[in-house]
């Protein structure tokens, strides 16, 4: 995965994803760097398309699936009348989760001082705030 392939998205285009990642993780939780310039990258997988994050000081990805990442997955409705919504709930019931909270996955933990543990995990998005706020 080449991280020349990352952008940001400070105009209109992506301005979503670019929003979400800036605003709910101001802090890197991989290497606890203060506003991190996350650049994004898209990413389309058979069950659900995410948007890939890259902290610019470690070189960790995080990514969130679009649904995720724009608050839709947190309505019910959203989640059993559109496609989309219908998608990402079951996959989330498959793997045992709550279809109304926000995951992040650490695709890369990159070259921060941080286990491997947490790579190739899903998060609610409220453990990463926590992790990052302990660094």
């Amino acid at each position: 995965m080449g991280i020349f392939d990352f952008k940001r998205c400070d105009g209109f285009v992506g301005s979503i994803p670019q929003k979400f990642i800036d605003t709910k993780l101001p802090k890197c939780p991989m290497c606890g760097t203060e506003e991190p310039y996350w650049k994004l990258k898209d990413k389309i997988e058979m069950i659900d398309n995410r948007t890939m994050f890259l902290c610019d000081k470690c070189n960790a990805i995080l990514s969130a699936t679009t649904a995720d990442l724009t608050g839709l997955s947190k309505s019910k409705a959203f989640a059993l009348f559109t496609t989309g919504g219908l998608i990402n709930a079951v996959g989330k019931k498959v793997n045992k989760k709550d279809i109304t909270t926000t995951y992040v996955k650490v695709e890369e933990v990159g070259n921060a001082q941080t286990t491997k543990m947490y790579e190739g995990k899903e998060f609610p998005i409220e453990e990463l705030q926590a992790l990052a706020d302990s660094l």
